[in-house]
């Protein structure tokens, strides 16, 4: 089953995507369906997952993750779920890089009929009951403010070239942005309050950015990375860091893993889940170790 948003990266989705389906279709069944709205992809994957042994997502990060949300909905393991694979065709194509996605529709169809796939680690939010997941990050406060500020002017460029051509906009967001405190636990421990957080499942999220080096989705573990004081000057600063060598290098910025984590805050922080808006805090955090089987890599 192949999932395409037809608007991703200006019309690149559906390209990639038929063609694509015309490559699979010679050997094998192949059922091609377009997204028209947001929340299209998730329904989709649960409508026709159950049919199939793997569902592509061709789209953009958003688009993978709400394939991710409608699979996981498919059977209640991952020996029951269809496999899941993507070929990008947005804009920032976070998840390309930090899981090495095939990047072009040939290599993908040479590859597919005899990957098995890699069983990955999910992180779930769960904001006042509804729950999400997430493949890549979670971000709560300055990252979810550089995140919306980035989605609301959609130039086409969501990189370090997105970030560069709106740098005007973000950092009036990032000034503007009164930074409440975030109170955090982790697995049982009360931290520090702090001005954003991060919850990395993989290594290299946004931007090129590494986050941590060692952030890996196949421990079981999240990455939590806290940040005490973040302006507009810091922003710049620790994002020049990121791409450089690691966040967790930069002042006061400190690492730990964890398997659960809670987040409170004395006003409104935004959150953002794989590069999509997602509403406030409060949320509560978790890993599901193994939970669904990537189309990537050996096994």
């Amino acid at each position: 089953l192949l999932i395409v948003n037809p608007v991703a990266g200006k019309g690149a989705g559906a390209t990639r995507g038929e063609a694509l389906q015309q490559l699979l279709a010679r050997d094998h069944r192949v059922e091609l369906v377009y997204t028209t709205s947001r929340g299209d992809a998730t329904r989709l994957a649960r409508a026709g997952g159950s049919d199939v042994d793997r569902v592509i997502a061709v789209g953009g990060d958003g688009t993978l993750n709400e394939v991710l949300v409608g699979v996981l909905g498919v059977g209640s393991s991952p020996e029951t779920r269809p496999a899941l694979g993507f070929l990008p065709g947005g804009t920032a194509n976070v998840a390309t890089r930090a899981f090495g996605f095939a990047s072009a529709p040939g290599p993908l169809a040479r590859a597919l009929p005899t990957m098995k796939g890699r069983l990955v680690d999910v992180g779930v939010a769960d904001l006042a009951g509804d729950e999400r997941p997430f493949l890549l990050w979670c971000g709560a406060g300055v990252d979810a403010v550089v995140i919306d500020a980035l989605n609301t002017a959609r130039t086409g460029h969501m990189g370090v070239a997105g970030l560069a051509l709106n740098a005007p906009r973000v950092l009036s967001a990032v000034a503007r942005y009164p930074a409440p405190e975030i109170h955090v636990t982790a697995d049982g421990d009360e931290l520090l309050p702090v001005a954003t957080v991060m919850l990395a499942n993989v290594g290299e999220i946004a931007f090129g950015g590494t986050v941590h080096p060692g952030a890996t989705p196949f421990d079981g573990e999240l990455d939590l990375v806290t940040i005490r004081e973040v302006g507009a000057v810091e922003t710049v600063a620790m994002s020049a860091r990121m791409m450089l060598s690691e966040l967790t290098k930069a002042p006061g910025v400190a690492h730990r893993t964890a398997t659960t984590v809670g987040l409170r805050a004395d006003g409104p922080v935004p959150v953002q889940l794989d590069g999509e808006p997602v509403g406030h805090l409060p949320i509560d955090v978790r890993v599901e170790p193994a939970a669904v089987r990537l189309l990537v890599g050996p096994s």
